[in-house]
């Protein structure tokens, strides 16, 4: 009878950890994570905030070496004064986008996205009035997208601190959106809203890395050796009925 009770308690135990191993899991990678002030720490941060954070990130990786390169390569004064502008306040972002990223355990990508980068080879391979147009109609394109996702962010995060960074980024992309348009080279009709348009969230770069899903299994390897442990401990040879 008795082991009849304990063999029921350990299937119990079975059911209970593998409900729990989410969270345990989250628990895990929370370690690893840097802390956050103590403001920060009392109020929430979700999934949106931490993806908001992630999207900004890879707007600052192409949009600053891109807006580098238009303050030079630009074949009007405009174009040029764009750029500068654009690349300047894509700076003072990425500041404080690492900042946030760094208070609230948020992992920043190094490098554009595979699209991004696509958009950047087409730009650095064209000159003339073709730069002008591919340079304008891919960012004003980028930043009308990004701009959506900024009032999804400012309307709806309960961090008190992502709300007056949206605040923030909101100003500076209407303000580059504005400003993209002042070139006259930005045609809507040329395909590039929808294409460009296109959100990040889909892309390999933020999809969870091979670190990530070998933190899983090893949380799964661990959890299990350890019910394994427990189940031959409660049922061997000797134990009382």
């Amino acid at each position: 009878m008795r082991r009849r009770f304990v063999r029921w308690i350990a299937a119990a135990f079975l059911v209970i950890l593998g409900a729990a191993f989410p969270a345990i899991g989250f628990a895990v990678v929370s370690q690893a994570q840097p802390q956050v002030n103590a403001q920060s720490a009392q109020e929430p941060i979700s999934d949106r905030d931490r993806e908001f954070i992630r999207l900004i990130n890879f707007a600052n990786l192409w949009e600053m070496p891109m807006g580098d390169l238009a303050s030079k390569k630009g074949s009007t004064q405009r174009v040029r004064d764009v750029g500068a502008t654009i690349a300047a306040d894509h700076r003072k972002l990425d500041v404080a986008v690492k900042d946030l990223a760094g208070k609230f355990g948020v992992p920043l990508a190094d490098q554009a996205t595979s699209s991004q980068q696509k958009w950047m080879a087409e730009i650095r391979a064209s000159s003339g009035k073709a730069f002008d147009d591919a340079f304008a109609n891919r960012l004003r394109a980028a930043h009308g997208t990004v701009f959506s996702v900024i009032a999804e962010e400012r309307a709806g995060t309960k961090n008190s601190v992502l709300r007056d960074f949206a605040t923030t980024a909101n100003t500076i992309v209407m303000k580059h959106m504005t400003i993209l348009e002042s070139t006259g080279d930005v045609d809507a009709d040329h395909g590039m809203f929808a294409e460009a348009g296109a959100r990040t969230y889909d892309t390999p770069e933020n999809h969870l890395s091979s670190g990530d899903l070998a933190l899983g299994g090893v949380v799964a390897a661990l959890m299990m050796g350890a019910t394994i442990a427990i189940v031959r401990t409660f049922s061997s040879p000797g134990t009382a009925e």
